[in-house]
């Protein structure tokens, strides 16, 4: 009860209640601790210009807030959201499914609980649909680039859409930005429940396809009522806008946390982006993946003991030895299973209704490969034409075992927390893409996915400025000169810091804070 003012503590009767009791002070001050501790000054470095003999340089410097854990519990408290969801996790190995019960808040309301005239229903298959919310209706005239926005293992999309609403509209690019934010059901909503803004009942009330399962929708397994992969229902979604919102000329698919790790699998697995582009209007399409606490690697190898340590090294990881492991260190061989590596994709590799089973059918309408070599040679060509890139946290250091991310065997021979993880899968990539190295950054934060939407490197990735001028650097900007004058007064978008530093006398610099649209001239 520490959130609502007060602590509670059972009455002491037993040795039990009270080790309960003692757990119950522990984690209260342990929170407090670690809230108080997250405080401080987070300082990124983004943009230094080249040319024109002057230097110009871009920074960030943002205060940091409390830990993810918080800000989603509180979050929950506010909306009273909880629910037990039954969540399946498949092993990758046919015919055996182990099923334990992980402590989920559900955030899908239908109808959206905040956001009901933003709600729409993008057909799927012929008797279903897929509850989406978009910033502006379909048919806009203006828009001219898409941000579909993929949401965690809660089902936050209202979250998620809001909060990137607020970053496009930090920005001043709502003029022709549209935020879609589909959503992967957890339990049953029709269309007419979902998109019924005005009492008006909808031409067909189909339903939307739901999974219970957190990793069935992460991994592109199937629905609960139905035998077709979650991957169908972006592939759906990146159709629709091509389809409602004619003037697009550029798509952005992103997604934190567990849509991010949605997004790796479905990058690897789907014939979209397939050199950079859609299939459908070949619009240039970028992937973005924000701290994905699984990855899917592309060949057997993995770091080795070496660069997998309980001792935390942060963003200063740097591994360069990788091997396939040994019997007893395999994890009874299936480290390379999909869905942690790409083995066991070759037809009749599982039986129907599992996630491999239901992966591997979804490959076949794109993929014309029968053996499992075959098939992981066609998903590593593939990969290597399309834009993804990714976002690290450079303190999401949590330590897996203690529930932070995924602790089973075979992720966990990737790295103890998510940031080992993500920088040892930047190596591995450099490994199976010689003189193409992974595009990535990392944002002075942990896990919270408003920190790495607000980050330079994503705003720079998705609202690209005159890069003639100014460029994004990966080193922190310690000494920005001298002090010429704020601008503080209200929001101003980054090329109204570059013209007004342009016309003030002395100024060849500035920083910036992107997420209230500061100005710091410098000289």
């Amino acid at each position: 009860q520490q959130r609502r003012g007060r602590l509670q503590l059972p009455s002491i009767g037993s040795p039990s209640v009270c080790c309960a009791a003692m757990r119950s002070l522990m984690m209260t001050v342990l929170s407090i601790f670690a809230a108080g501790a997250a405080r401080t000054l987070a300082t990124e470095a983004t943009c230094a210009a080249s040319g024109s003999g002057r230097e110009h340089m871009l920074m960030q410097v943002r205060p940091a807030q409390s830990s993810s854990v918080e800000a989603v519990s509180s979050d929950v408290v506010s909306h009273g959201y909880k629910s037990r969801v039954l969540v399946t996790d498949e092993d990758a190995d046919a015919g055996s499914e182990r099923l334990h019960v992980q402590s989920w808040y559900s955030l899908f309301w239908c109808p959206p609980h905040s956001h009901q005239n933003e709600a729409y229903h993008v057909p799927l298959y012929s008797d279903s649909f897929v509850p989406v919310l978009a910033s502006y209706p379909p048919g806009n005239q203006v828009v001219t680039q898409a941000i579909i926005v993929i949401h965690g293992a809660p089902r936050e999309t209202e979250g998620y859409f809001g909060d990137m609403v607020r970053v496009v509209h930090h920005q001043q690019q709502e003029g022709h930005t549209l935020v879609v934010a589909p959503t992967w059901a957890d339990k049953a909503c029709s269309a007419g429940a979902w998109s019924n803004r005005l009492g008006a009942p909808v031409q067909h009330d189909y339903q939307a396809p739901y999974w219970t399962s957190v990793r069935r929708w992460m991994y592109g397994g199937p629905s609960d009522a139905r035998n077709s992969s979650s991957f169908d229902v972006l592939d759906t979604v990146v159709d629709w806008v091509q389809d409602k919102y004619p003037h697009l000329n550029r798509i952005v698919v992103t997604g934190f946390s567990a849509g991010a790790q949605y997004l790796v699998r479905w990058a690897a697995m789907s014939p979209e982006g397939a050199n950079g582009v859609t299939r459908r209007r070949s619009l240039p399409l970028v992937v973005i993946a924000g701290s994905p606490s699984t990855l899917l690697y592309l060949s057997e190898e993995r770091p080795v003991d070496a660069c997998v340590t309980d001792w935390d090294q942060g963003q200063y990881q740097n591994c360069n030895d990788f091997h396939i492991p040994k019997p007893g260190y395999d994890c009874e061989s299936r480290w390379n299973r999909y869905a942690t590596g790409i083995g066991g994709l070759h037809w009749r590799a599982s039986s129907p209704g599992h996630i491999r089973y239901v992966a591997n059918q979804y490959l076949r309408k794109s993929i014309d490969a029968t053996s499992n070599a075959e098939v992981s040679q066609q998903i590593r060509v593939r990969w290597g034409t399309k834009d993804i890139r990714f976002l690290f946290g450079s303190r999401d250091t949590l330590h897996c075992s203690v529930g932070a991310c995924s602790s089973d065997c075979q992720h966990m021979l990737t790295g103890k927390n998510r940031l080992q993880r993500g920088l040892n899968f930047m190596r591995h990539l450099e490994r199976e893409f010689p003189g193409s190295p992974p595009v990535w950054g990392i944002f002075n934060y942990g896990h919270h996915h408003v920190a790495a939407f607000s980050s330079p490197y994503f705003i720079s990735w998705v609202f690209p400025f005159d890069n003639r001028k100014y460029k994004v650097t990966d080193r922190v900007v310690i000494d920005t000169g001298a002090w010429k004058g704020d601008f503080v007064n209200r929001f101003y978008a980054v090329w109204e810091c570059i013209d007004i530093c342009e016309s003030t006398p002395g100024c060849n610099s500035f920083s910036y804070y992107p997420l209230l649209g500061q100005c710091f001239l410098k000289d």
